[in-house]
């Protein structure tokens, strides 16, 4: 059996990934095929994970469609036109038994090339409102996964199933990490503040963060994720900020790496509005949500609203992001025990869990039929 996925960014990378090492412990259990993995996109996003899988890169161009001026409009549908006669002969030398698509600018390519060869296409949506390249890719898509129920009225209902976001199996919490996460809670125990801004990081959450370093540091240790293109920022910015503070080995900041090891410290995540939300609820973990203003169809905000509804988050949006509000809601889930276990328990509660087993299975059948 050959599989391809497709997708940009790091939001959907992780989650291909995810079923993509679900399929290969589906395919071993039912002892009956040899899988065969590929990855066409515009970028590798982590030639370690790819290699490390066993998942071969295939490089397909492709253009992105922005809503602002920009010079590279006028070159990019090109670059996606290129991508589709080079996604077209790939797609036909290798012939796969299904396309598991997760969306963004360099799937499309990917996507059509697909359509044309008659090979099926699974689509998996991660936001609670689509994008465009998922809500095209639903009404071509043999087979449609959510990861919010609130988005099944933009699918046919009849091929659509609410999976929940599939998670990489090493970001997933054992029941003996959870047991000893929630057993460390006392009132005298440092708590802990991750800070998240998304796989390239969020300059707006980093500076807030500067804004606020040294009071925070007198209450809380601090495990910043910067992004790579901000690191050296933050690390020339720490220095001065941090010189004679004592608090300063409180502080901790990394571009991107394992997010495990820093779930399992974590007591409050300031975040965006993406799929790490998943990964935060099944480790209870309360989040301080601020969406990015911008967005699709202003689908952050949406996301958001879901997870505070549940009583998993709080959301401070980018207008009113100010000092001293950032610190008196970090305050109010960490100084408040009964509120923070409500809000453990809420996001626990909510996670929908074995998503990736879910779509890998249905990956497998539809993959077997169509050999």
């Amino acid at each position: 059996m050959k599989l391809v996925l497709t997708g940009a960014g790091g939001g959907h990378f992780y989650p291909l990934i995810a079923v993509a090492e679900r399929v290969e412990e589906e395919v071993k259990v039912e002892k009956i095929i040899d899988i065969e993995t590929f990855f066409f996109s515009d970028k590798e996003y982590n030639k370690e994970l790819l290699n490390e899988k066993k998942i071969k890169f295939i490089k397909i161009p492709a253009g992105k469609l922005r809503l602002y001026f920009s010079i590279q409009n006028f070159f990019d549908p090109f670059k996606s036109i290129l991508g589709f006669f080079v996604a077209l002969w790939k797609l036909f030398v290798i012939y796969p038994d299904v396309v598991f698509v997760k969306g963004g600018y360099s799937s499309m390519p990917v996507l059509l090339a697909a359509k044309c060869l008659f090979i099926p296409i699974f689509v998996h949506e991660s936001d609670s409102i689509p994008g465009k390249t998922t809500l095209f890719a639903g009404k071509l898509a043999k087979r449609v996964a959510i990861s919010y129920a609130s988005a099944a009225k933009y699918f046919n209902l009849k091929k659509t199933a609410y999976t929940g976001q599939p998670i990489l199996e090493e970001y997933l919490p054992t029941k003996e990490a959870l047991d000893k996460k929630f057993g460390e809670y006392t009132d005298d125990k440092k708590k802990t503040i991750l800070v998240m801004g998304g796989s390239q990081g969020s300059e707006t959450i980093n500076n807030m963060v500067l804004e606020s370093l040294s009071e925070l540091l007198e209450k809380y240790d601090i495990v910043h994720q910067v992004g790579p293109k901000n690191l050296e920022a933050i690390k020339i910015s720490t220095e001065v900020l941090l010189k004679d503070n004592p608090n300063r080995d409180n502080y901790k900041y990394f571009s991107t790496g394992d997010l495990s090891k820093y779930y399992e410290l974590a007591d409050v995540c300031i975040t965006r509005a993406g799929s790490s939300l998943f990964e935060l609820s099944a480790w209870g973990i309360p989040s301080i949500i601020i969406p990015i203003t911008i967005s699709n169809k202003n689908h952050q905000m949406e996301n958001a609203s879901i997870f505070e509804k549940a009583g998993c988050s709080i959301i401070i949006e980018e207008i009113n992001l100010k000092k001293n509000l950032f610190l008196n809601e970090i305050e109010s889930v960490l100084e408040d025990k009964k509120k923070h276990e409500m809000m453990q328990f809420n996001n626990l509660n909510n996670f929908k869990a074995g998503a990736a087993e879910v779509i890998a299975k249905e990956i497998v059948r539809i993959g077997l039929s169509h050999q």
